[in-house]
């Protein structure tokens, strides 16, 4: 869980928040980043519809689900991020300990995503991980991420592929 952590560190930061011209700039520094932490906080414990195979997964909490053996996660979250601000963060960083195999931006189900295929290592297993960025508004994007132990059973990748199909929609 905390490689997953780490991978999707790159795109959890907030956009710019305004402040009362008054404040001096240490105040408003102060001010923007409350609310930039606050908008995070919100948006990540927003509930996320999702179809998730809970004979495979368990809940851990808001919109996140594991598989113990073999490791298998299924996570998604709202982040306070233009697309174009996750787009060039994704093309400029290959997202922490992931080897990137793909990655890009394409269609699914009819929505234009950014996408990001790899490899992982973490407490002794290769991971295989993809992550999925969807633009919800000027100011948010959905992430969905999964990962599944390099040697899970396919019903396993299958449940992700899934997950994620029913995330990755026209809102």
């Amino acid at each position: 869980m905390a490689m997953l952590l780490c991978v999707l560190a790159f795109n959890v930061q907030a956009q710019e928040s305004t402040t009362k011209a008054s404040t001096t700039e240490s105040e408003q520094a102060e001010n923007d980043k409350q609310n930039k932490m606050q908008r995070m906080m919100e948006l990540m414990s927003k509930k996320i519809e999702m179809d998730v195979n809970t004979e495979l997964f368990v809940s851990q909490g808001a919109n996140s689900y594991v598989s113990e053996d073999p490791k298998a996660v299924i996570m998604a979250m709202m982040v306070p991020e233009s697309y174009e601000t996750s787009k060039t963060k994704m093309e400029n960083d290959a997202g922490g300990n992931l080897t990137i195999t793909e990655k890009g931006e394409k269609e699914m189900n009819g929505v234009t995503v950014l996408y990001m295929k790899g490899t992982t290592d973490s407490e002794g297993s290769t991971l295989h991980a993809e992550m999925y960025c969807m633009e919800i508004d000027e100011e948010t994007c959905l992430m969905f991420v999964g990962m599944a132990d390099a040697k899970a059973d396919s019903k396993y990748t299958e449940a992700i592929k899934k997950a994620a199909n029913s995330v990755i929609k026209t809102q």
